[in-house]
């Protein structure tokens, strides 16, 4: 790309690439030199243009320049990043419908059903935690984060158009929004699911987090749709927050558009009555957990306020795709209840708490295996704890994603908040899950918490390896069935 059809300079070097790391080799590159947390993309400049930037975007005073390169003075260099991004990949947010979701928990599940009923009608992309997808497959999101930088963005966005897709379902991220990576994008439509106390470690306390949530609905287009959980205390906040008339509600508890009644719940379903403009539709869907009625009532919303009608819509809700690693139940044969879930705050860990207490047959044990993540909110880690020595009747505490922490020693924490269980500590977790599954008996529940349906466990070295929970719980099932069997 020309860099004068981006910024109104006298010059017609030509871009061919956008050099994030300036410790790679990417030749015929502009770097932007922006400021974050802890770095200042000004230290890397040089080593940038050793390694083929020939255009700088900056901000502060520069010392040395190189007359072979060319460097753009701007006061918001953000800004120009997010631009020249956009640019770059032909503005291809502007070629679909999108879609955010955002609220502490269900962001996942909700995007992740839209997106495969969604499909059923036309090309629909999907980027968020679980990396991003379209066509076939998952793609994993190389920057590993829920919400791309914008570069990454518009570059998969790129892709998706180039696939044909026609719409695009984003998870939100708090981090993602604070941090400008979906600047320059417009909504038709935004979720707000719920909030809950989290991520303090990058916004300091909850009204700061409730404002980062908020950006969301500043993208929207004129016309476009806030839906909201009005059962949620934050989401009263947001109904009363924004003044247009296009404020579509959901939820259980209080009146709202699309309201859940009688509601039953069963261990691997649920069934209710969807009540929308005075009609009653008997739902049965293949999702259990209470809070799942939330997030379908969020799809279902989506949905029929984009133009898929209820009544086509019905059919898919009665067995929906489900999310990996999102209360999953795992069914190998045996004869108690094996629950994989990404649950790693303590509003989630009540969530799916409150689920195993309602599969668990009376008199049988909850068995928790779990960890606490590090470099993240260490304020989450006596809230798990706490509702873990409450709950459960047999806890192990195991690996997580310590990232430049020490396993052991958030492990060791982490038990020193129990005050009634006494939890084993098996640093291994494939060996964590194993002794669990040997120690179920019928009727008993085992909740795999934290990782979800995650390949790969974050620690100093980066990203490594990991087969997942549900792999590892199903080898370990089938190890005992074969003991069982031999004796």
């Amino acid at each position: 790309m020309k860099l004068n059809k981006v910024f109104n300079i006298d010059s017609d070097i030509d871009i061919r690439s956008i050099m994030f790391d300036s410790r790679k080799n990417c030749p015929d590159s502009i770097f932007f030199a922006m400021k974050g947390k802890i770095n200042d993309g000004h230290r890397f400049i040089e080593k940038a243009i050793e390694n083929g930037a020939v255009c700088i975007v900056y901000s502060d005073e520069i010392e040395t320049k190189h007359d072979d390169v060319v460097y753009i003075r701007r006061s918001d260099v953000t800004d120009a990043y997010v631009s020249f991004c956009n640019a770059y990949y032909d503005y291809p947010m502007e070629k679909m419908n999108l879609i955010g979701i955002t609220g502490t928990n269900g962001k996942t599940t909700i995007a992740w059903i839209l997106r495969s009923i969604i499909s059923h009608f036309e090309k629909c992309g999907y980027i968020g935690t679980m990396g991003y997808y379209y066509g076939e497959e998952i793609m994993d999101s190389s920057m590993n984060l829920t919400t791309p930088k914008s570069d990454e963005l518009f570059r998969i966005g790129k892709e998706m158009v180039d696939y044909g897709c026609k719409a695009l379902i984003l998870e939100a991220s708090s981090e993602g929004l604070v941090t400008r990576r979906l600047e320059q994008l417009h909504f038709s439509t935004a979720v707000f699911n719920n909030l809950t106390g989290d991520h303090f470690d990058v916004h300091g306390d909850m009204e700061s987090y409730f404002a980062a949530k908020m950006l969301l609905f500043n993208m929207l287009k004129k016309d476009g749709k806030a839906i909201i959980n009005i059962d949620d205390e934050y989401g009263l906040k947001v109904y009363d927050i924004l003044h247009d008339e296009n404020k579509i509600t959901y939820g259980i508890e209080n009146d709202a558009d699309y309201k859940a009644e009688n509601i039953v719940l069963y261990a691997d379903s649920s069934e209710f009555d969807l009540v929308y403009q005075g009609k009653r539709y008997p739902i049965r869907t293949n999702m259990p957990a209470r809070f799942n009625i939330y997030n379908l009532l969020a799809v279902i919303a989506v949905l029929n306020e984009n133009g898929y009608p209820i009544e086509k819509i019905l059919p898919y809700i009665e067995n929906v795709e489900l999310t990996p690693g999102r209360c999953q139940l795992i069914d190998a044969g045996q004869d108690f209840n094996v629950v994989v879930d990404f649950a790693f705050t303590p509003n989630s860990f009540d969530k799916v708490f409150s689920f195993a207490e309602s599969i668990t047959e009376k008199g049988r044990k909850i068995i928790a295996v779990f960890g606490a993540s590090g470099d993240r909110d260490h304020k989450r880690r006596p809230g798990t704890a706490v509702i873990a020595d409450e709950r459960a009747d047999e806890v192990i505490l195991t690996y997580d994603d310590p990232s430049s922490e020490d396993m052991m020693e958030i492990l060791i924490e982490m038990r020193s908040y129990f005050k009634r269980l006494d939890p084993q500590i098996i640093l291994d977790r494939e060996e964590a899950i194993e002794k669990a599954v040997m120690m179920a008996e019928k009727g008993d529940t085992i909740l795999l918490l934290g990782k979800g349906s995650d390949r790969f466990i974050l620690d100093k070295q980066g990203r490594v390896p990991y087969i997942s929970d549900e792999v590892a719980a199903k080898n370990a099932i089938d190890k005992k069935m074969m003991r069982k069997a031999e004796n």
